[in-house]
């Protein structure tokens, strides 16, 4: 089995990681996680092929081995009723984990709240202003 691009060494990924703490804080690991999604019904896959979501399934999503189905995110905000600090964070784990080491995520939230920071400077001493005039 293959490595998606980006990630190289099978650790989880960012969003592996984030959902591994999310679950453990419910009480929920990736078996019992894929269980309840037998249980309730929840499949994964285009109508025809739809198939359960096994452990081993989940463990793959987690490590960055198989992309995660768009499903997953509905799944476990039924599952695991995220709060709506756990929904966003979900979210960006989702759309920009699954590919990138959890270290390395963390350097990007670092630079975005350091771009952020600069913006804002920028604003308050209207050099933008200034940017746009000259």
């Amino acid at each position: 089995m293959s490595l998606e691009p980006g990630l190289a060494d099978g650790e989880y990924t960012y969003f592996g990681r984030f959902f591994d703490r999310l679950l453990e804080s419910r009480g929920y690991n990736q078996s019992t996680f894929a269980a309840e999604c037998r249980r309730r019904g929840f499949k994964v896959g285009r109508p025809g092929t739809q198939r359960d979501i096994g452990q081993r399934s989940v463990s793959d999503w987690m490590r960055g081995y198989a992309a995660c189905p768009r499903e997953v995110p509905t799944y476990a905000d039924a599952i695991l009723v995220l709060s709506e600090e756990e929904w966003s964070e979900f979210g960006v784990a989702y759309a920009y984990g699954q590919t990138v080491p959890e270290e390395d995520f963390k350097d990007l939230l670092g630079f975005r709240k350091f771009y952020r920071a600069r913006l804002s400077e920028k604003e308050s001493d209207g050099s933008e202003e200034r940017a746009k005039k000259g």
